[in-house]
């Protein structure tokens, strides 16, 4: 095999070649910045430069570590097997994995496999180091190593088998956005090499091009993901290769579809800048847009203005929201600010904009103010991110990406401030005090994609490093707790009907903070209409000083259930002032949840609340190594009082003790809530957390009235009083109901008495460079550029009746009369073959209704028959193991439903011992009242497949007055070879590459089914 020839040179660099096409860049003028020997005081950059030659000299000489095997995702790879931590990627030990906490290697293959992700990405980029090194300073061993790393990759690309992949088409990775990210970095390695004329040999570029760009970017082209953020980086890989292919005209007229560059900047970002799926993938998908912005510079098509100021705020967005432990709110849990990738990020965004906002987060991350540690970038994988314990950092600790593009005059040093801000379009709304160390957040905007947490009105509390409410953040993608962090109870938010929230906006209607005045009150309130269905919610958060005051109402069609998390680990003050018995006997609980959250809930215990329950809470402490979260001693501790007050209940209130999972792989911590019902009501609570002057807190006593106003009484150390009272509402003056004209405090001290007055909205809070304020109060939901899905339209089947004896054959044999379907080439969803490719697999649907059923039956032509031969846990991500296998899942929802979820669904399998084996998987909705949601099922093999018969009995389907039903079928292809079904038959229609959907699939797609009238329609529901 011939070594890619770069030519030896002994004298520089000419000055005069062109510029990369893919970067905008003065390489000229960078090159001076980078030039060895200078004074890394004066000039950064070199310091910088010289740090990444010094990581590239064990790749000069030695093997290459790309892997042999293509990566593989599975539950268990790249974690410690008893902690759940992320094992220590080490580019040079593909067979050990250190795990930190452990201290020990793991040797296991799924843990090589995991090892193959990280070696991939991390040897694409060290192709980009090198090729920026050698464009800037010209030495030949740097363009030696670029271009060896390239010549490798297009020898090899098509060994690793486009197979067995889980989110769209990849040949060295297991997701299409990973393959993304690697051949962006190749493509920025070919440009650099190529902006010094005549040095990489034209036959190894022609070469790369043909076997390793075309066909990547072929892939990637085939696979759309929408407005997510896994797209933003398929789409800048995408038109990075098609620019090196000579395809410019063609990446300019993708700009503004659906899914382009621009799309992403007008309909991904909102006014604040923010990242519509939330802010733990707001730095993802804004690093892929920077890309995206430079390659629009280089082909000389800028920014318009408002576009160009959403790109920009989003460089800012994510530090507004700080806490006290210079953690990000809504992200992987405490992770710090203090990183080097958030660091280059902003030095890109101050080169950028020169916003001072980026500066004063530059002056932060530079302070010097935390111990050295080692920062990780020797170890980085590309821009998968991967965050590490806080660290000092300067700019010598950054990027090619700095040193190419930073701006070589430094952010001037400012201060951060952390004040109260409120930017509605983004949902945050923080009250601040102690300069930043106490921070009260109240979350509700709009429920961000597929990816945002049902958490609408959570309250966050945190006290320097103290978290009294915490938010957990997220957690692995193939862990079954994910659907734990993803839940509603794992947040202190209120949930009702024991089932996490609808997906829906919340509307601010109250903030205003009037910290520096005398009283120092500061007061958020939300409410959101259609939290359950429904039901109408809206929390209410006063601060005074040193204690807030949290007011949640609830309004609802019929009776509900509702319960509100409002301490962690916490036990009976040791004195109560004016409440009822906080020590009532417990009971074990066993009461059954709508989203099926019981197999996270440990040690389940409830007590009757009567009166006001008095708690001393424990905090947690994030302990950001990764290690733990540590919960502290009740020496440590905040006061809660909290109480409730319900119309019409029917059931008494309770205070429920549960065991619940602490922040990803942190184990369990002890959660309490409050459970009450009633057709509407008030829940009333107060915290007191201590500071340095007040280790008890600042309240002496507290009296709760939630069924009137005042509804509480705060009695402070010092003795001044608080009586909390809503102010008259105005009827109807609201479009969705009654809005609140403010909040007032009547205080009494030795002095007198007097009222604070709290507006309703004070537009000076709202933070006026990220938001109109005039805007934010009329419509502070601004969701006219969300990246939304469009309502689909549901194609029409009638189901036709037929007489008893019909239907009463075996699967598989004719039903006459039913309506017949033949599932095809257009109805096959696929990953990777075509459906040709596939063995052109068809499924033979009939459907009918017999007597009080409804009846699915299925013959799958899909070959040999693939299943578990028991049911068994899946060990490769958190789906059901049954959606591997051959069989069908079925889904149904009630067809006036506006969620993203269906309200039922199972996997059935045909499985070895004869029986159809079954799979419920979770919905949103409690099961229907009347008859099991689960059909009778019956299954026989056939010569070609398999046949299967499914039977529901009529009453219990979520069908409308018409008779309408909304449904999916989708019928698994799996051949014996692969690990994960290959395709999907959807009744709704294929014809796309995609991941074929679990039970994670939304309600986007579907049929409505339209049923024949009941017989009697006084039988109806």
């Amino acid at each position: 095999m011939d070594t890619p020839r770069i030519i030896a040179m002994s004298e520089p660099l000419a000055l005069n070649h062109p510029a990369s096409p893919l970067l905008k860049v003065d390489l000229e003028a960078r090159r001076s910045l980078a030039r060895s020997g200078a004074d890394p005081v004066l000039t950064p950059f070199a310091a910088l430069a010289d740090g990444l030659a010094r990581e590239l000299e064990p790749l000069e000489h030695g093997a290459l570590p790309i892997p042999e095997r293509k990566a593989r995702l599975t539950r268990f790879g790249g974690r410690c097997p008893q902690h759940g931590t992320l094992l220590e990627f080490d580019p040079w030990q593909p067979h050990a994995h250190w795990c930190l906490r452990c201290g020990r290697p793991y040797h296991d293959v799924t843990h090589d496999e995991w090892w193959a992700m990280g070696a991939q990405l991390w040897t694409a980029e060290r192709a980009v180091h090198a090729a920026a090194l050698y464009a800037l300073r010209g030495e030949p061993r740097h363009g030696a190593l670029a271009a060896r790393i390239l010549h490798a990759y297009t020898e090899r690309y098509h060994q690793w088998p486009n197979a067995d992949n889980v989110l769209g088409p990849s040949r060295p990775f297991f997701s299409t956005y990973l393959e993304s990210i690697w051949l962006l970095n190749l493509c920025h390695a070919v440009a650099l090499l190529e902006s010094v004329p005549g040095d990489w040999s034209s036959t190894d570029a022609s070469a790369l091009r043909e076997r390793v760009l075309a066909p990547s970017a072929a892939l990637i082209e085939g696979y759309h993901e929408g407005g997510s953020n896994r797209q933003v980086w398929n789409e800048v890989a995408l038109s990075s290769a098609w620019c090196l292919l000579g395809r410019e005209r063609e990446v300019r007229g993708r700009l503004d579809r659906d899914g382009g560059l621009r799309w992403h900047i007008r309909h991904g970002l909102d006014d604040n800048g923010a990242w519509y799926e939330g802010e733990n993938y707001h730095l993802f998908a804004h690093r892929g847009l920077w890309y995206g912005v430079q390659l629009m510079r280089a082909l000389d098509e800028p920014l318009a203005p408002d576009l160009n100021a959403r790109y920009t705020a989003g460089f800012v967005a994510p530090f507004a929201g700080l806490l006290p432990d210079e953690s990000r709110r809504d992200s992987q849990y405490a992770s710090s600010i203090r990183q080097w990738r958030t660091a280059e990020w902003c030095e890109l965004g101050w080169a950028h904009s020169h916003d001072a906002r980026i500066a004063a987060v530059l002056s932060r991350l530079y302070d010097g103010t935390r111990p050295r540690r080692e920062t990780g970038r020797s170890c980085s994988m590309a821009d998968a991110e991967r965050n590490g314990p806080a660290t000092a950092l300067t700019r010598a600790d950054l990027s090619w990406r700095a040193l190419l593009m930073a701006d070589p005059m430094p952010a001037p040093t400012t201060g951060m401030p952390l004040a109260s801000v409120c930017l509605p379009a983004q949902g945050l709304s923080v009250i601040r005090r102690d300069a930043g160390r106490t921070y009260v957040a109240l979350e509700g905007g709009e429920l961000g994609g597929g990816h945002g947490h049902p958490d609408q009105l959570a309250l966050t509390l945190q006290t320097d490093g103290a978290r009294w409410l915490d938010d957990p953040g997220t957690g692995s993608y193939v862990e079954p707790t994910l659907r734990w962090y993803r839940s509603t109870l794992a947040h202190a938010a209120p949930l009702f009907d024991r089932t996490s929230q609808r997906p829906g906006p919340a509307r601010l209607i109250a903030f205003s903070d009037r910290e520096g005045h005398t009283d120092g009150m500061g007061w958020i309130a939300k409410r959101v209409d259609g939290i359950a269905p429904g039901v109408s919610a809206e929390r209410t958060i006063i601060v005074g000083d040193g204690y807030l005051v949290d007011v949640l109402e609830w309004n609802a069609e019929s009776c509900t259930v509702i319960e509100l998390p409002i301490a962690g680990h916490a036990e009976p003050q040791d004195a109560v002032d004016d409440v009822g018995d906080t020590t009532a006997a417990i009971a074990p609980s066993t009461v059954a949840r709508g989203d099926q959250l019981e197999a996270f809930l440990e040690a389940v215990r409830e007590r009757p609340l009567y009166g006001t329950v008095a708690l001393r809470a424990a905090p947690t402490y994030a302990d950001v190594t990764g290690a733990t979260a540590q919960v502290g001693g009740l020496g440590t501790s905040a006061r809660v009082w909290y109480a409730v007050h319900a119309e019409r209940p029917d059931e008494p209130a309770t205070l429920v003790t549960a065991n619940v999972p602490a922040a990803p792989w942190r184990g369990q911590v002890e959660r309490r809530w409050i459970r009450a019902s009633g057709t509407a009501g008030r829940i009333v609570g107060v915290w007191s957390w201590p500071t340095a002057l007040q280790p008890d807190g600042g309240v002496a006593s507290v009296q709760l009235w939630p069924a009137q106003m005042p509804c509480a009484r705060v009695t402070t150390i010092d003795g001044a009083v608080d009586l909390h009272q809503r102010d008259a509402v105005l009827s109807g003056a609201a479009p969705h109901g009654p809005q609140p004209r403010g909040w007032h405090v009547t205080r009494v001290t030795a002095s007198g008495q007097r009222v604070i007055e709290l507006a309703a909205i004070d537009p000076a809070m709202i933070d006026p460079a990220m938001i109109d304020p005039s805007t934010a109060v009329s419509a502070p939901d601004r969701s006219s550029h969300r990246a939304q899905q469009p309502t689909p339209v549901r194609p029409i089947i009638a189901v036709a009746r037929v007489n008893e004896a019909a239907a009463a054959g075996a699967p598989g044999s004719l039903i006459v009369g039913a309506t017949p379907l033949e599932l095809g080439e257009s109805h096959y969803v696929r990953t990777e073959p075509t459906w040709a490719e596939a063995g052109s697999p068809t499924a033979f649907v009939q459907l009918a209704v017999s007597g009080d059923e409804l009846i699915v039956d299925v013959t799958a032509r899909t070959g040999t028959i693939v299943v578990q031969p028991h049911a068994r846990d899946n060990p490769l991500d958190n789906e059901l193991d049954d959606v591997n296998a051959d069989g069908l899942l079925w889904q149904w929802r009630d067809p006036a439903s506006r969620t993203g979820e269906w309200s039922s669904s199972a996997v059935h399998v045909p499985a070895p011992d004869g029986d159809a084996r079954a799979m419920p998987m979770s919905g949103r909705s409690t099961p229907l009242v009347g008859g099991s949601i689960m059909p009778r099922v019956t299954w026989r093999p056939c010569a070609d497949g398999w046949a299967m018969r499914l039977r529901w009995t009529r009453s219990t389907l979520p069908d409308d007055v018409t008779g309408r039903l909304a449904f999916e079928l989708r019928v698994n292809e799996r051949p014996a070879h692969r690990e994960r079904r290959r395709g999907q038959l959807v009744l709704s229609g294929g014809g796309v590459v995609e991941y074929p959907a679990g039970q994670r699939a939304t309600a986007l797609h579907g049929v409505l089914l339209q049923l024949p009238p009941h017989p009697d329609q006084t039988t109806r529901r």
